[in-house]
């Protein structure tokens, strides 16, 4: 468990899946991910079951940490890890749209990069999105992300293609 000033990243957990499946069936989130099949709670916990025996993928769940309120569940952070060249690659999702633009995502990325540096010993770490998703790009940059290239009209969203943008990071530019 990872701890941070507004929330919490934890190992997943079964009773999240149907939380999980919701988020995977809103077309507003689906607009930022690479998903665009719906998702039923039986394909969801095949996924469970295969992410949780992955070596090379560690999956946390974002829970808000208040003193006056329940924990909430609002997104996920993973990291897919090549050992052999000491890269992460990043993926984040808020689910919980009311938690969007507040910070908690920037949050989780922070904990997610020291915990691949600190713990996992990692060099660099990489992510991408969709130059459709300004608000993402701006949080990675926040972090410390650098563009280091762009694959031009790579993905086909919402009816028009879109450009992806590749940043990374590497152990020493970042500042916790």
């Amino acid at each position: 468990m990872l701890e941070g000033t507004r929330i919490r990243l934890v190992a997943p957990r079964k009773e999240f899946l149907p939380t999980f499946t919701k988020w995977m069936n809103d077309r507003e989130i689906l607009q930022y991910l690479l998903m665009y099949k719906p998702m039923t709670l039986e394909v969801e916990e095949k996924w469970f079951d295969q992410m949780i025996k992955q070596e090379g993928t560690i999956l946390f769940s974002i829970l808000t940490r208040s003193s006056t309120e329940k924990e909430k569940l609002i997104g996920n952070v993973d990291i897919g890890i090549d050992h052999r060249n000491g890269v992460g690659s990043l993926g984040i999702i808020i689910g919980e749209k009311d938690y969007w633009g507040q910070g908690y995502g920037t949050e989780a990325l922070r904990l997610l990069i020291a915990y691949a540096f600190d713990t996992l010993n990692l060099q660099k770490v990489e992510i991408e999105v969709f130059s459709s998703n300004p608000r993402a790009l701006a949080s990675y940059k926040k972090v410390g992300f650098i563009e280091e290239g762009l694959k031009r009209r790579r993905y086909y969203i919402r009816g028009e293609y879109v450009d992806a943008i590749q940043l990374g990071m590497l152990k020493e530019e970042f500042h916790d």
